[in-house]
């Protein structure tokens, strides 16, 4: 008896492990598969049932107990509602199937999808909680038992039936436990790469990914724009409104600038003070041109209402060079950008766009 308690858990634990990490790499981080997430747990899940039954306790000829009710709520929990209810049909059909079949074995059948299929409408309703976990375990536990003693000779005075029961209620919080684990372990391992790829005050990549994607870029020899925006004369911003309403006009540019770059196949950085990149991806100069221009009138047009209720009107000035026409390498974009840029300040130009083509002509 204990053997099977034992390999039932390891089975379990061995679930939470596959089915957690399958989530955070697949379905967590890939958009594309998450509509396809809760089937792959439904039928994981459901193959777990399947192990578990095959390595369960006979409390007579034809019952058997294993740690069925675990499996359906875990399935529930990592996969939501629709994998809770994939699992309670293929361990359902398989239980009907997996012995020499009875009226017995079809009553256990169907009392799994039901069961299943009842804690998946109510998590539906009312998703499973930590607060609320216990609501779920026990009744799906204790219907099991009573479902057994109603049905099949077995009485309640069993003592393997007992152990059964509070040996399937510690699995399942024994697993639960690993998943919390889990789940606090990768939220903190996730806010550590956010802060290591994010710019702190405006929440948009920082200078480290802005290298790393211009490296990409030009390692591959894939064509873009690459746009300079500095804001103009912020300094004196920062001196008449103070440092702390600075912080909050860069804030809202960050997202005026960062919800462009969204809509229009270009990545926003910030590399400094009040200097942003925009990496415009298979953008031809024309097409990079055309962008600065946009922004240049949606910022012209932009009141920055602070926290003290003032209004502020910025402008911005616009360097852009293109790969590979402009330059071959990260570095010489990078400088040739901030060339242009202290051009347009060292002729006092304000709000203006400049291409590197323009300078050259120029010259």
């Amino acid at each position: 008896m204990i053997l099977s308690l034992i390999i039932n858990f390891s089975i379990l634990f061995t679930f939470i492990v596959l089915a957690y990490f399958l989530y955070e790499f697949f379905g967590g981080f890939k958009k594309e598969y998450q509509p396809y997430y809760p089937i792959l747990v439904g039928c994981g899940a459901g193959i777990i049932a399947i192990l578990v039954m095959r390595t369960s306790l006979h409390l007579s000829s034809e019952v058997i107990g294993d740690t069925r009710s675990a499996v359906l709520l875990l399935a529930i929990i990592i996969g939501g509602p629709q994998a809770g209810f994939i699992t309670a049909v293929i361990a359902g059909l398989f239980r009907m199937i997996s012995a020499d079949f009875s009226m017995n074995t079809m009553f256990f059948g169907l009392n799994t999808i039901f069961v299943g299929s009842v804690m998946s409408l109510i998590a539906m309703k009312i998703p499973i909680t930590s607060k609320n976990v216990h609501a779920y375990i026990w009744p799906c536990v204790l219907e099991f038992l009573f479902f057994i003693i109603i049905v099949t000779p077995v009485t309640w005075d069993d003592p393997s039936l007992w152990t059964l029961t509070f040996m399937s209620a510690f699995a399942f919080y024994a697993t639960y436990g690993v998943l919390h684990i889990f789940k606090k372990q990768f939220a903190y391992t996730r806010a550590v790469e956010k802060l290591a790829d994010t710019d702190y005050l405006t929440g948009v990549p920082n200078n480290r990914i802005f290298r790393e994607e211009l490296n990409r870029l030009t390692n591959n020899r894939l064509a873009f724009a690459l746009v300079l925006i500095d804001i103009d004369r912020f300094r004196a911003v920062n001196h008449h409104y103070g440092h702390l309403y600075g912080d909050e006009i860069l804030k809202q540019l960050a997202k005026i600038l960062d919800d462009y770059a969204q809509e229009h196949n270009s990545l926003l950085t910030r590399v400094s003070g009040e200097e942003f990149y925009l990496i415009c991806y298979d953008a031809a100069p024309a097409i990079a041109l055309n962008y600065a221009s946009e922004l240049r009138m949606l910022l012209r047009e932009r009141a920055f209402i602070l926290s003290n209720f003032e209004e502020v009107h910025v402008t911005a000035s616009f360097s852009i060079v293109n790969y590979p026409d402009n330059a071959i390498t990260s570095e010489s974009l990078v400088r040739l950008a901030d060339d242009i840029r202290q051009s347009q300040s060292n002729s006092k130009q304000l709000n203006s766009i400049l291409h590197a083509n323009q300078l050259k002509k120029e010259h």
